[in-house]
């Protein structure tokens, strides 16, 4: 995640349980998590980084499918709705599972591990559930981005890779810049890079800026201070005025620039990396 700047990242099967709540935290980014509580495996999760404008989401209840999403604020765009999917193998997709996921907000990206095989987005076969997808695009409103290469490499030498670690994206104005298949880690999933940027063709990387106002009061409290001492005590006419105003409008204009600390920031401004990890 540090190596690519991962903004947020997405992770099916997690096998964590509730028991566990603090396992696998990382640094400087929250953790939320929906364990699987019936059975063993399972399980899905999201990290954002804590510089993100972002909260966690109620996920309706599905019939099969596992997700975990945030809500991140952006300028620039509408709130973006986030969702990390797993559909376990081989439950069915079931539309109102997919409906009810993208009715979380206008804007909304769901990415994960489908289990659904289609050739039209790279796989070598079609199976059910990559059919009911392929035809529920249209009828839901939504579009599938996978990367060209395989996502999945089965243990068993004689299965195929597919590709079933897509995104699907719903109201979402982001340009897409590039969507990958890494070849990191050793899951037989592997994992796949999602980078989104500014849908104004804006600057990624604009200069942003955080004020300590504790600071600028305490400075403004020293009234003692060389800018302010060529105000006289007697102002009379409105050349001391104006001259007294300017003078004491600069103190302030250069403290307040002193307590400022400026930073590039991608992060807010409709323009970040999203990465799914399975």
């Amino acid at each position: 995640m540090s190596e690519y700047g991962v903004d947020i990242a997405l992770i099916q099967e997690t096998f964590l349980k509730p028991t566990r709540p603090r396992a696998c935290a990382i640094a400087g980014y929250v953790q939320l998590r929906t364990d699987r509580t019936h059975a063993s495996r399972g399980g899905t999760a999201l990290y954002y980084s804590r510089s993100l404008h972002c909260c966690p989401i109620d996920i309706p209840p599905l019939i099969n499918m596992e997700a975990t999403g945030c809500r991140l604020a952006m300028t620039g765009h509408r709130t973006l709705i986030i969702v990390s999917v797993y559909l376990p193998s081989p439950q069915p997709l079931h539309r109102r599972d997919l409906r009810a996921l993208l009715a979380l907000g206008d804007a909304v990206i769901l990415f994960g591990d489908f289990n659904c095989k289609n050739p039209r987005w790279g796989c070598p076969v079609l199976d059910y559930n990559g059919n009911k997808l392929d035809q529920l695009q249209d009828r839901l409103e939504f579009e599938i981005i996978a990367p060209s290469t395989a996502t999945h490499y089965p243990h068993n030498v004689t299965h195929r890779p597919s590709t079933i670690d897509i995104a699907l994206t719903k109201g979402v104005a982001l340009n897409l810049n590039r969507i990958e298949t890494l070849q990191k880690l050793t899951s037989d999933h592997r994992p796949v890079l999602l980078k989104m940027g500014p849908p104004d063709g804006g600057r990624p990387n604009p200069t942003c800026k955080i004020t300590d106002w504790k600071r600028v009061s305490t400075a403004l409290e020293k009234i003692d201070t060389p800018p302010l001492n060529s105000i006289p005590d007697n102002i009379r006419t409105t050349d001391e005025i104006d001259s007294a105003i300017g003078a004491l409008t600069s103190h302030i204009r250069t403290v307040v620039k002193r307590c400022e600390r400026r930073f590039r920031h991608s992060r807010i401004v409709g323009s970040f990396r999203l990465t799914f990890l399975n």
